[in-house]
């Protein structure tokens, strides 16, 4: 265990990122709940759970817009988002820089990209493939998370089966 202590000036110089994340730290380490900014703002659409297949066709359908990819299989990071009631959550932060992109818009645009792929695989304009939250976070369906996770996981065994140095030395293969 181990300890900081930190000054308000250095709390407040810190980026907003960790100052949410101290934030919900202590808010956590008291066991109390949140205070949402904004009570009385409408609550976002359902948002739509993907299992494997739908993935599939998600990812056919973007596979060409490389940043798009990148942020589609950074939702099936498990490691990187936390789970909260039945979605997982990322933050646009984390997602931005290991997509390696820009702005904090273009991973909007790429997460309305694959909203648009997934009203095309479900044939249905109201499906809701994201939501943001006040957090600066990216919330979605913990099915669709798990969903691409697991389809990361077929194309890497895939591409490992595929490939002539997977096991055995490639004349030991020709015997």
């Amino acid at each position: 265990m181990a300890g900081v202590t930190l000054s308000v000036e250095e709390i407040h110089a810190a980026p907003p990122e960790v100052r949410r994340w101290l934030e919900q730290e202590i808010v956590r380490a008291l066991g109390m709940h949140p205070l949402q900014e904004h009570p009385t703002e409408p609550a976002a659409p359902p948002l739509t759970g993907c299992n494997v297949e739908e993935a599939r066709d998600i990812l056919s359908l973007v596979q060409g817009v490389l940043p798009v990819v990148s942020v589609f299989f950074e939702l099936g990071r498990e490691s990187a988002g936390v789970s909260v009631h039945g979605m997982r959550a990322f933050t646009i932060a984390d997602i931005q820089r290991h997509a390696r992109l820009h702005a904090p818009a273009q991973v909007i645009e790429c997460l309305d990209l694959l909203t648009d792929a997934l009203r095309r695989v479900r044939s249905d304009p109201e499906a809701a493939f994201y939501a943001l939250d006040n957090l600066g976070r990216c919330l979605v369906a913990e099915a669709t998370m798990h969903s691409i996770f697991r389809l990361w996981q077929e194309i890497v065994a895939q591409q490992a089966l595929q490939s002539p140095s997977a096991g055995a030395p490639a004349e030991a293969k020709a015997q």
